[in-house]
């Protein structure tokens, strides 16, 4: 086990003295308790003299939150947010993002979300813009237009955001209007950045084909293709990308499930995982490490950790480099000890000591499975890409 994390928690440094870096000192160490008692020190034992002061209780209120969040607190984690609010920007923004997130996580609808954190909006100098992009992060899409079209906003960034919103909410005329107002904005200014040129510009050919119904035509290089489907596979529109990349043959399939696995149609990437002929499974493709990657993943999540053990095994003794099968590796042999115990102290009527002693090996067990997680092994979706598995049948067939 050792030779697969490969990392120690720094047990032998000195903690840190500052109470902020001592309370992320011990989450990291999963000591949770004790992070809640550092943060909340030091959100409230800054004297708010000097900018750095202001942004370590800034960054200690959302610190708070989060871990108040995790170990479901959620009133406390929200009054935390609403303290980070006072401190204005950038703060508001991380606070928003959390507090739309703890929302949303405990089963409150879009409208109800929306109405609450513009409430809270209503005694602070923040524009709405910031909530819809909190929004926008958790798939509150019309709630989030609402925000965008409250307030006027001048950079580009936050129009493609809204128009992206639009579309996510099957408002393409609003949003080919907004593109062609942004593409226009751009052509003026030499500020604006090639990847926002590029961004708009494909989701003005997505629209339009959307729109019509017919595809204008078909990007001459490979590159440019992969860029196009990536945009429609983050927009919803699935149909278009399986059309472009259906020219790639087996390339193009197996771009085509990481594309939609990184995006969260999980179920989708998966079902198209099983239906690849063997012949097929080309060894040598760039893909086919991350779908070997994307199977012992699922496999991993729908807990069956002896067969993903043996493909994240087979991944890191053909790839040493790939550290996320090192980790994920490690993940599922610590699951599986858990699984392993948990079962055994169920069977036996043991002595309290021998209960006691098992006690103590979970909970080691655990902290090694803190240490793992805290690698981020895992593919991490956001709140608004977990949500589209819901909502897969909203991408229309191609005429």
């Amino acid at each position: 086990m050792r030779h697969l994390i490969n990392r120690e928690p720094d047990g032998n440094t000195e903690p840190p003295t500052l109470a902020y870096e001592l309370g992320k000192w011990h989450q990291n160490r999963g000591h949770f308790e004790e992070a809640l008692t550092c943060f909340k020190q030091a959100a409230m034992a800054a004297s708010y003299t000097t900018p750095t002061d202001m942004e370590r209780s800034a960054l200690s209120w959302i610190e708070y939150g989060r871990l108040n969040a995790k170990l479901n607190k959620c009133n406390e984690a929200a009054e935390s947010y609403k303290h980070a609010l006072c401190f204005g920007m950038p703060y508001a923004a991380k606070s928003l993002n959390e507090w739309a997130l703890l929302l949303h996580q405990e089963g409150i609808c879009d409208r109800d979300i929306f109405n609450r954190l513009l409430f809270e909006l209503s005694s602070h100098s923040i524009c709405t813009t910031v909530l819809g992009c909190a929004l926008s992060e958790i798939g509150a899409y019309t709630e989030a237009a609402l925000c965008f079209n409250m307030t006027e906003y001048t950079d580009t960034q936050t129009g493609i955001i809204h128009a992206h919103c639009l579309i996510n909410d099957d408002r393409l005329d609003e949003a080919m209007n907004l593109l062609v107002s942004l593409n226009n904005k751009c052509a003026l200014e030499d500020s604006t950045q090639d990847v926002h040129r590029d961004l708009i510009s494909i989701t003005m050919f997505l629209c339009k084909w959307r729109l019509s119904g017919s595809l204008p035509y078909l990007p001459a290089y490979d590159d440019d293709r992969y860029k196009l489907a990536e945009v429609a596979v983050s927009l919803g529109m699935l149909a278009e990308a399986d059309f472009i990349l259906s020219t790639e043959g087996t390339a193009g399939e197996y771009a085509l499930i990481h594309m939609l696995y990184s995006e969260g149609y999980t179920t989708l990437a998966g079902t198209r995982i099983s239906c690849l002929p063997e012949v097929q499974v080309n060894h040598t493709h760039p893909y086919h490490n991350e779908l070997q990657f994307i199977t012992a993943e699922r496999l991993y999540d729908l807990g069956d950790y002896e067969r993903a053990s043996v493909i994240f095994e087979n991944l890191r003794l053909s790839q040493p480099e790939h550290t996320a099968a090192r980790f994920g590796e490690a993940a599922c042999y610590l699951q599986s000890s858990l699984l392993s115990l948990s079962s055994r102290m169920a069977r036996i009527d043991s002595l309290d000591t021998v209960k006691e002693q098992a006690m103590e090996y979970m909970h080691s067990i655990n902290a090694a499975l803190h240490i793992v997680e805290n690698t981020h092994w895992h593919t991490i979706w956001s709140p608004a890409q977990r949500r589209r598995e819901n909502g897969i049948g909203r991408s229309t067939t191609l005429n």
